[in-house]
Protein backbone atom coordinates (compact mmCIF):
# COMPACT_ATOMS: atom_id res chain seq x y z
CA UNK A 1 0.00 0.00 0.00
CA UNK A 2 1.50 3.15 -0.92
CA UNK A 3 -0.98 5.55 0.26
CA UNK A 4 0.65 7.77 2.94
CA UNK A 5 -1.34 7.26 6.49
CA UNK A 6 -2.78 10.67 8.15
CA UNK A 7 -3.39 9.58 11.83
CA UNK A 8 -5.27 13.18 12.21
CA UNK A 9 -7.57 12.64 9.42
CA UNK A 10 -7.85 8.99 10.14
CA UNK A 11 -9.30 10.07 13.84
CA UNK A 12 -11.00 12.58 12.56
CA UNK A 13 -12.29 10.51 10.08
CA UNK A 14 -13.75 7.71 12.08
CA UNK A 15 -15.29 10.15 14.91
CA UNK A 16 -17.36 11.60 12.08
CA UNK A 17 -18.89 8.29 11.30
CA UNK A 18 -19.13 7.24 14.64
CA UNK A 19 -21.46 10.34 15.58
CA UNK A 20 -23.15 9.51 12.04
CA UNK A 21 -24.19 6.33 13.72
CA UNK A 22 -25.05 7.55 16.81
CA UNK A 23 -27.39 10.11 15.02
CA UNK A 24 -28.91 7.33 13.29
CA UNK A 25 -29.62 5.23 15.78
CA UNK A 26 -30.98 7.97 18.22
CA UNK A 27 -33.39 9.80 15.31
CA UNK A 28 -33.78 7.00 12.33
CA UNK A 29 -33.37 3.52 13.66
CA UNK A 30 -36.52 1.43 13.25
CA UNK A 31 -36.91 -0.91 16.56
CA UNK A 32 -39.34 -2.79 14.94
CA UNK A 33 -41.87 -2.85 17.67
CA UNK A 34 -39.21 -3.84 20.38
CA UNK A 35 -38.81 -0.48 23.05
CA UNK A 36 -35.42 0.92 22.89
CA UNK A 37 -33.61 0.22 25.91
CA UNK A 38 -34.37 2.75 28.73
CA UNK A 39 -30.75 5.29 29.31
CA UNK A 40 -30.07 4.39 25.28
CA UNK A 41 -27.46 6.78 23.85
CA UNK A 42 -26.05 5.15 20.74
CA UNK A 43 -23.61 2.69 20.03
CA UNK A 44 -20.83 2.58 22.37
CA UNK A 45 -16.87 2.18 21.26
CA UNK A 46 -13.61 0.75 21.94
CA UNK A 47 -11.24 4.03 21.98
CA UNK A 48 -9.41 4.29 18.48
CA UNK A 49 -6.50 1.67 18.50
CA UNK A 50 -4.01 2.57 15.52
CA UNK A 51 -2.62 -0.99 16.18
CA UNK A 52 -5.87 -2.22 14.75
CA UNK A 53 -5.57 -0.74 11.45
CA UNK A 54 -3.85 -4.12 10.07
CA UNK A 55 -2.48 -4.11 6.58
CA UNK A 56 -3.45 -7.36 5.14
CA UNK A 57 -3.12 -9.45 1.89
CA UNK A 58 -6.28 -11.15 0.34
CA UNK A 59 -5.38 -14.98 -0.84
CA UNK A 60 -7.68 -15.21 -3.67
CA UNK A 61 -6.21 -18.77 -3.83
CA UNK A 62 -7.75 -20.08 -0.37
CA UNK A 63 -9.29 -23.49 0.13
CA UNK A 64 -12.87 -22.62 -0.52
CA UNK A 65 -11.97 -19.22 -2.81
CA UNK A 66 -15.56 -19.18 -4.99
CA UNK A 67 -17.58 -21.57 -3.35
CA UNK A 68 -20.67 -21.05 -2.64
CA UNK A 69 -21.22 -21.08 1.43
CA UNK A 70 -24.66 -20.39 3.80
CA UNK A 71 -24.30 -18.56 6.86
CA UNK A 72 -27.00 -19.38 9.16
CA UNK A 73 -29.36 -16.30 10.60
CA UNK A 74 -30.52 -14.76 14.06
CA UNK A 75 -33.71 -16.07 13.13
CA UNK A 76 -32.89 -19.30 11.62
CA UNK A 77 -32.60 -18.66 8.29
CA UNK A 78 -29.25 -19.56 5.72
CA UNK A 79 -28.47 -16.79 3.25
CA UNK A 80 -26.17 -17.37 0.97
CA UNK A 81 -22.57 -15.86 0.17
CA UNK A 82 -19.55 -16.95 -1.91
CA UNK A 83 -16.41 -17.18 -0.69
CA UNK A 84 -13.88 -14.46 -2.20
CA UNK A 85 -10.77 -14.85 -0.52
CA UNK A 86 -9.12 -14.78 3.02
CA UNK A 87 -7.38 -12.01 4.43
CA UNK A 88 -3.68 -12.70 5.92
CA UNK A 89 -2.76 -9.97 8.43
CA UNK A 90 -0.32 -9.79 11.32
CA UNK A 91 -0.66 -9.15 15.21
CA UNK A 92 1.99 -9.21 17.85
CA UNK A 93 3.95 -11.26 15.76
CA UNK A 94 1.57 -13.89 14.90
CA UNK A 95 -0.27 -14.59 11.44
CA UNK A 96 -4.04 -14.31 12.14
CA UNK A 97 -6.70 -14.64 8.86
CA UNK A 98 -10.47 -14.27 7.95
CA UNK A 99 -12.47 -15.13 5.41
CA UNK A 100 -14.28 -12.38 3.39
CA UNK A 101 -17.33 -13.24 1.48
CA UNK A 102 -19.23 -11.26 -1.35
CA UNK A 103 -23.14 -11.30 -1.48
CA UNK A 104 -25.28 -13.47 -3.55
CA UNK A 105 -26.61 -12.30 -5.52
CA UNK A 106 -24.73 -9.21 -5.41
CA UNK A 107 -26.68 -6.11 -5.60
CA UNK A 108 -26.17 -3.66 -8.56
CA UNK A 109 -22.73 -1.58 -8.21
CA UNK A 110 -22.17 -3.46 -4.37
CA UNK A 111 -18.32 -3.36 -4.57
CA UNK A 112 -17.45 -4.20 -0.94
CA UNK A 113 -16.50 -7.78 0.83
CA UNK A 114 -18.34 -8.90 4.03
CA UNK A 115 -16.06 -10.63 7.02
CA UNK A 116 -18.03 -11.36 9.97
CA UNK A 117 -15.81 -12.13 12.79
CA UNK A 118 -15.89 -13.34 16.73
CA UNK A 119 -12.76 -12.75 18.53
CA UNK A 120 -11.62 -12.91 22.45
CA UNK A 121 -13.54 -9.98 23.20
CA UNK A 122 -16.97 -11.61 21.79
CA UNK A 123 -19.69 -12.62 24.46
CA UNK A 124 -17.91 -10.25 27.04
CA UNK A 125 -17.13 -7.03 25.77
CA UNK A 126 -18.61 -6.90 22.11
CA UNK A 127 -21.97 -8.39 21.05
CA UNK A 128 -22.23 -12.77 21.77
CA UNK A 129 -22.87 -13.36 18.07
CA UNK A 130 -20.15 -11.66 16.32
CA UNK A 131 -19.76 -8.01 14.46
CA UNK A 132 -19.43 -7.04 10.94
CA UNK A 133 -16.52 -5.38 9.04
CA UNK A 134 -17.22 -4.48 4.96
CA UNK A 135 -14.29 -3.63 3.09
CA UNK A 136 -14.04 -1.69 -0.28
CA UNK A 137 -13.15 -4.26 -2.97
CA UNK A 138 -10.27 -3.03 -5.05
CA UNK A 139 -8.12 -4.49 -7.70
CA UNK A 140 -4.81 -6.58 -6.49
CA UNK A 141 -4.32 -8.49 -2.87
CA UNK A 142 -3.11 -5.37 -0.89
CA UNK A 143 -5.76 -3.91 1.65
CA UNK A 144 -5.67 -2.21 4.65
CA UNK A 145 -8.44 -3.89 7.09
CA UNK A 146 -9.42 -1.20 10.11
CA UNK A 147 -11.02 -3.18 13.30
CA UNK A 148 -11.83 0.23 14.14
CA UNK A 149 -14.72 0.33 11.92
CA UNK A 150 -15.51 -3.43 13.30
CA UNK A 151 -19.62 -3.07 13.58
CA UNK A 152 -22.65 -4.82 15.76
CA UNK A 153 -25.33 -6.12 12.97
CA UNK A 154 -28.84 -4.79 13.67
CA UNK A 155 -29.80 -7.93 15.71
CA UNK A 156 -27.74 -6.93 19.23
CA UNK A 157 -30.04 -3.90 19.17
CA UNK A 158 -33.60 -5.82 18.02
CA UNK A 159 -33.84 -9.63 17.83
CA UNK A 160 -36.59 -8.74 14.56
CA UNK A 161 -33.41 -8.17 12.78
CA UNK A 162 -32.15 -11.24 10.37
CA UNK A 163 -28.65 -11.04 10.28
CA UNK A 164 -25.83 -13.57 9.34
CA UNK A 165 -23.68 -15.62 12.07
CA UNK A 166 -19.85 -15.80 11.75
CA UNK A 167 -18.62 -19.31 10.34
CA UNK A 168 -16.34 -20.78 13.27
CA UNK A 169 -13.20 -20.44 10.97
CA UNK A 170 -13.62 -16.31 10.96
CA UNK A 171 -13.14 -16.50 15.13
CA UNK A 172 -9.87 -14.66 16.09
CA UNK A 173 -7.70 -15.97 19.16
CA UNK A 174 -7.12 -12.66 20.31
CA UNK A 175 -9.24 -9.85 21.86
CA UNK A 176 -9.84 -7.09 19.30
CA UNK A 177 -9.89 -3.90 21.61
CA UNK A 178 -11.65 -2.23 18.64
CA UNK A 179 -14.52 -0.96 16.89
CA UNK A 180 -18.37 -1.22 18.50
CA UNK A 181 -18.54 -2.64 21.56
CA UNK A 182 -21.99 -4.16 22.94
CA UNK A 183 -24.99 -2.03 22.88
CA UNK A 184 -26.51 -3.08 26.26
CA UNK A 185 -26.76 -6.24 28.59
CA UNK A 186 -28.31 -9.15 26.58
Amino acid sequence: MDEPFDREAWATQLEQSRDETRDYFLNEFSWRGTPAPEGFEGPLYFPLADEWRKHARLDRSAPGTGQRVQLLTSIGDLRDFEMYGRFVFEHDGQELGLTAYRMVPEPPGFDELFVPFKDATTGRQTYGAGRYLDIPRRDGEDYVIDFNRAYNPLCAYSPRYNCPYPLPENTLPVPVEAGEMAPFEH
